[in-house]
C-alpha cells in the first residue's frame, strides 16, 4: 500500500526511550519519588525522566515511522529525525539536571535556564517533520491523523507551561502562578493531551492492521476527536487564566471532564473494532494491549476523586495514565512494531529467493508475556501503593517494572540479533541494532512493501 516507508532512526528513538525509563525506575527503586515525595527536585527529574525521556521519545520515534502510514504519503524532511533524536536526549537529560538542582545543587540551576530551549528546538523540528507530512495530501479528513495534529498542539501546550515552570523556578520569569495552580493543566496537556491523543492516533491504524478489523471513521470516533479537542481548548483557557492572574481550576475541572469522557468514547470505539475483528487469535501485543485498556478505564475512574480531594488519589490516577495506560499500550505495541520492522528490513527482499520466516518467528511469545504481566502487576501494585499511601509497596513496584523493563529490553535486543531464529534462517551481515549502517542501498526513508 502507498505511504508505508521506513524511517532510519525508529530503532534509535525506541533505544533512548527505553534507556531513560531504565533510569527513571533506577531511580524509583533508589526511593526517589513515592507516596507524598513528589515535590522535591530528584522526584520531579525522575519523573520526566520518565514523561518526556521515556514515553515522549517513544512517541515521537512512533509517530515519525507511522504518520506517513496514515496519510498515505512519504514522510516530508525525513533528515529531520536524528537532529531531534540528539536535542530531544539532550534537552530530557538538561532538564533533569536542572530540576536535580533543586535538591540543592546550586551549580546546576542554569539548566533550567538551558533545558526548555534545546526541547523546544527538538519540538519544532518534530513538528515541522509531522506536520508537513499531515498536510501533504488529503489525510487530515480522517479522525486518526487529526488526532495526531491535535496531539502535536498539545506538545506545543506542554512545552510553554513547562517553560513557565522552569523559567520561575529559575527565578527569570514572574510566572509564578504557573507553578502554584498550573501543574494539574500542565499534566492533562501532557497526558490526555500530547501522549494520549497521539496513542488515540497511531493506535486506530495499528489496532486495525493487528486484529485485521475494518478501517474507517465512525461518529463515536469523531465525537472523541470533538471532546479531546475541547479539553486541549480548556486547558489553553486555563493556562491563560492563570497568567493573567485569574483562577484556572474550573478550566482544569472543563478539561477533565472533556477528556474522560473521550476516554470513555475512545474505548467504546476500541471495543467495537475488536468485536469486529477477522483475526480469531490475537497475538501477545493485542492481548496485553487490553490490560493497557483497563487502566485506562480505571484512570477515568480515579478522575473524579482526583480532582476533588488531590493528594493520594491524584498521585494513583496520574499514574494509572502514565505506567499503566500509556506505558503498558507502548512495551506492548513496541516488541510488535520493532518485529515488523526488522522483518520488513532484513527479509522482505529475499521473499521468493528462498525461505522467510514469519513476524512472530523473530520474538519469544512466552518472554514477552510474562514480561509484560510483570509490568501489569507492578504498574496495578504502584497504583494501589499510591491510594494507600505505602511507600514501600511503591518501591516494590518499581523493583518489578524494572525488572519487566529489563526483560523487555534484552527480548528487543534479540529481535534485532535475529536469536530466536535458526542459525540456518539468519542471514548475513545481520542488521544494525539501533543506529543504521552506513550502507545507502536503500536510501533514507525509502519505500517499502510494508503488509499487514
Amino acid at each position: 500500500m502507498p505511504g508505508k516507508e521506513l524511517s532510519r532512526w525508529t530503532m534509535a528513538w525506541f533505544a533512548a526511550a527505553l534507556g531513560f525509563l531504565l533510569a527513571a525506575l533506577g531511580l524509583a527503586v533508589l526511593g526517589t519519588g513515592g507516596p507524598g515525595g513528589w515535590a522535591e527536585g530528584g522526584a520531579l527529574a525522575m519523573v520526566h525522566l520518565f514523561t518526556l525521556g521515556w514515553l515522549g521519545l517513544a512517541m515521537q520515534g512512533a509517530l515519525i515511522q507511522f504518520v506517513p502510514v496514515l496519510v498515505a504519503r512519504p514522510a516530508a524532511l525525513p533528515g529531520l529525525a536524528l537532529p531531534a533524536l540528539v536535542l530531544g536526549v539532550t534537552g530530557v537529560l538538561a532538564l533533569a539536571g536542572g530540576l536535580w538542582s533543586l535538591t540543592g545543587w546550586a551549580t546546576g540551576v542554569w539548566l533550567l535556564q538551558v533545558a526548555p530551549v534545546v526541547l523546544g528546538m527538538g519540538f519544532a523540528l518534530v513538528l515541522t517533520l509531522l506536520g508537513r507530512t499531515l498536510l501533504s495530501g488529503p489525510g487530515l479528513r480522517a479522525c486518526a491523523p487529526r488526532a495526531v495534529a491535535a496531539a502535536l498542539g498539545g506538545m506545543v501546550l506542554v512545552w510553554l507551561s513547562g517553560l513557565g515552570m522552569a523559567l520561575a523556578l529559575a527565578g527569570l520569569a514572574e510566572t509564578a502562578a504557573l507553578v502554584a495552580g498550573g501543574l494539574g493543566l500542565h499534566i492533562v496537556a501532557g497526558v490526555a493531551g500530547w501522549l494520549g491523543l497521539a496513542a488515540f492516533g497511531v493506535s486506530y491504524r495499528l489496532f486495525a492492521m493487528f486484529l485485521l478489523a475494518p478501517e474507517g471513521d465512525s461518529r463515536l470516533r469523531r465525537a472523541g476527536f470533538g471532546l479531546s479537542a475541547l479539553a486541549l481548548a480548556a486547558v489553553l483557557a486555563g493556562l491563560a487564566a492563570l497568567l493573567a492572574g485569574w483562577d484556572g481550576e474550573r478550566w482544569l475541572a472543563g478539561a477533565l471532564v472533556a477528556a474522560g469522557a473521550a476516554a470513555l468514547i475512545y474505548l467504546a470505539d476500541i471495543r467495537r473494532l475488536w468485536r469486529q475483528r477477522r483475526r480469531p487469535q490475537p497475538e501477545v501485543n493485542m492481548q496485553m494491549t487490553r490490560a493497557a485498556l483497563a487502566f485506562l478505564a480505571a484512570t477515568v475512574l480515579l478522575m473524579p476523586p482526583a480532582f476533588a480531594l488531590g493528594g493520594a488519589w491524584a498521585e494513583a490516577a496520574v499514574f494509572a495514565a502514565l505506567a499503566g495506560w500509556l506505558s503498558t499500550l507502548t512495551l506492548a505495541q513496541m516488541i510488535k512494531i520493532v518485529s515488523f520492522l526488522t522483518w520488513i528490513e532484513v527479509f522482505s527482499p529475499r521473499i521468493g529467493r528462498g525461505p522467510v520466516p514469519q513476524v512472530q518467528d523473530l520474538t519469544n511469545a512466552r518472554r514477552v508475556r510474562r514480561a509484560l504481566w510483570l509490568w501489569v502487576a507492578g504498574a496495578g501494585c504502584g497504583t494501589v501503593s499510591l491510594l494507600a499511601e505505602s511507600a514501600s509497596g511503591f518501591r516494590l513496584a518499581a523493583v518489578l517494572m524494572t525488572v519487566a523493563a529489563a526483560c523487555l529490553a534484552a527480548e528487543l535486543l534479540a529481535v534485532r540479533r535475529l536469536s530466536h531464529l535458526p542459525v540456518a534462517l539468519r542471514p548475513w551481515p545481520r542488521p544494525p541494532i539501533f543506529v543504521p549502517s552506513k550502507d545507502r542501498s536503500q536510501k533514507d526513508d525509502s519505500p517499502s512493501p510494508l503488509r499487514a
